[in-house]
């Protein structure tokens, strides 16, 4: 199955709700092949879908800085105010932590995105439309459905919650534009369809893949059911689906256990850890050395970027931390040489990440895997979802069951009301650190960036305040996309 994964990236039009420029239209890529070829038999589709995931851990752009997915995951942190950056020594995401580049038509964070999510959306079009003729078994092409649905569904996902305003349950239905709703393999620019509808078809194409998908799969780098429930779970949450976002929640852990406070010190870079549900497995002979997650994010991979420029926590956060929470051991408030694993030569900086670490030798494992989606997150979700249905102690069970993996002399929480909740969203800041979340619960929780007060750099950062519901939350439209696509428009500049 890992070999298979390498990836075959199947023709696809221009991947984007665009039009084609015509010398693309007039162009066979040498990475493709005819959609009839690639879904002639389920076999044949196995390996096209697993296109689909490889394309997710790609260089974009051409920029090392922008290895798809887990660098949307690294780069909604340093948006947020949890992931500090020290200082601009490497350069490398530094106009993203200042909010530049997602707010400039021609910015890389613009396009970077809209590229990579339509590129996996364009290809699980073609899978949806053609796999139910693939010659093999019917459970084979029911999975191989249920996964492209997942994957399309995963891609619009991201794309709303980026370009469009956030959901907003009260205001139903939501008529702020969002993205394109490409469904069918065409190469037709259409215009933006709206955040409710963009929802809805994410929804409708989740609970398809579920009727679909069995818990079994190849690999863990592959949709299954309690995948698609985990995803169910985040869009209930960002809709404001209190009930529907706790049961998903919790179908997508079963089978999943919290890790141990032995395994959390390991170093979040291997997929057979028991809590990850869904993540990336990396080959060692596919590697992207210094375009890859833990290239920027680990502590000990010897790269510039971490030997001069390690990450931190926010300084004011990691105070909050019981110092008997295993999770207080992530990051190192004054580090030396002893305390703090660092590449050779690696500068040390207050509050030091240890969090994401390859294993003793990084020459020869320049990769590791990267977590997608952890029960603990779901936990949190219910925990969340509870709360805000105003069952107070059933959310306070959920994050006992959580915590008290992570911290020994946990109690049981007696909080209630907005307490319990700025508990529970303290342990998600903790818990899920780097793993891409901060941004976007803002941004759904309608709360101001505020990067006062802790250990961000004025020179690095520059901007420490937004407030809640600032256009600036909102990805600008390729000029790219725009230029080619006349029934599209911006979104406020």
């Amino acid at each position: 199955m890992k070999k298979q994964l390498i990836g075959l990236s199947i023709a696809i039009l221009c991947m984007i709700g665009s039009s084609c420029k015509e010398d693309y239209l007039d162009t066979v890529p040498t990475a493709s092949v005819d959609a009839s070829a690639a879904f002639a038999t389920t076999k044949n589709a196995s390996a096209a879908v697993n296109g689909i995931y490889r394309a997710m851990v790609v260089r974009y752009l051409g920029s090392q800085g922008y290895f798809g997915y887990p660098a949307m995951m690294m780069i909604q942190d340093i948006l947020g105010e949890d992931l500090v950056i020290g200082n601009v020594s490497t350069g490398w995401h530094i106009n993203e932590n200042r909010w530049q580049v997602h707010r400039s038509e021609t910015g890389n964070l613009s396009e970077m995105p809209f590229d990579m999510y339509y590129r996996i959306i364009g290809n699980a079009n073609l899978a949806i439309a053609n796999i139910d003729g693939a010659a093999g078994p019917q459970e084979d092409r029911s999975r191989l459905k249920g996964e492209a649905l997942g994957l399309r569904a995963f891609g619009y996902f991201n794309l709303v919650r980026l370009y469009g305003k956030r959901y907003d349950a009260a205001t139903r239905p939501n008529s702020q534009l969002a993205v394109p709703l490409v469904l069918e393999p065409t190469t037709q620019g259409l215009p933006r369809s709206t955040v409710e509808e963009v929802y809805a078809q994410i929804n409708k194409d989740l609970t398809e893949a579920i009727a679909l998908l069995p818990s079994s799969r190849v690999a863990k780098s592959h949709i299954n059911k309690e995948v698609a429930n985990g995803l169910l779970a985040r869009v209930a949450l960002t809709q404001q689906n209190w009930a529907a976002a706790a049961t998903y929640a919790a179908a997508a852990r079963v089978g999943y256990p919290l890790m141990s406070i032995a395994q959390y010190q390991d170093g979040f870079s291997d997929i057979g850890n028991p809590e990850w549900i869904w993540g990336f497995d990396h080959l060692e002979d596919q590697s992207e050395f210094f375009g890859a997650f833990h290239s920027y994010i680990s502590s000990n991979y010897n790269s510039s970027n971490i030997r001069t420029n390690p990450k931190a926590i926010n300084s004011t956060l990691y105070n909050k931390i019981p110092e008997t929470d295993v999770r207080a051991k992530m990051w190192v408030k004054a580090p030396t040489a002893t305390n703090t694993v660092t590449p050779p030569g690696g500068v040390r900086v207050p509050y030091h990440t240890q969090k994401f670490r390859l294993p003793p030798n990084p020459a020869t494992s320049t990769m590791g895997d990267i977590p997608y989606m952890r029960a603990a997150e779901m936990y949190l979700i219910e925990a969340e979802a509870l709360a805000k249905q105003g069952k107070d102690a059933d959310a306070a069970k959920i994050l006992f069951d959580l915590v008290s993996k992570r911290d020994p002399a946990y109690k049981l929480s007696t909080s209630t009301g907005a307490t319990l909740l700025d508990e529970i969203y303290f342990n998600r800041r903790i818990e899920l650190w780097g793993e891409g979340h901060r941004f976007l619960d803002l941004k759904r929780l309608n709360q101001p960036l505020n990067r006062n007060g802790a250990n961000h750099n004025p020179a690095v950062a520059v901007l420490f305040d937004v407030p809640a519901g600032d256009v600036m939350w909102e990805f600008l439209i390729p000029r790219r996309e725009i230029n080619s696509n006349a029934a599209i428009v911006q979104n406020p500049l």
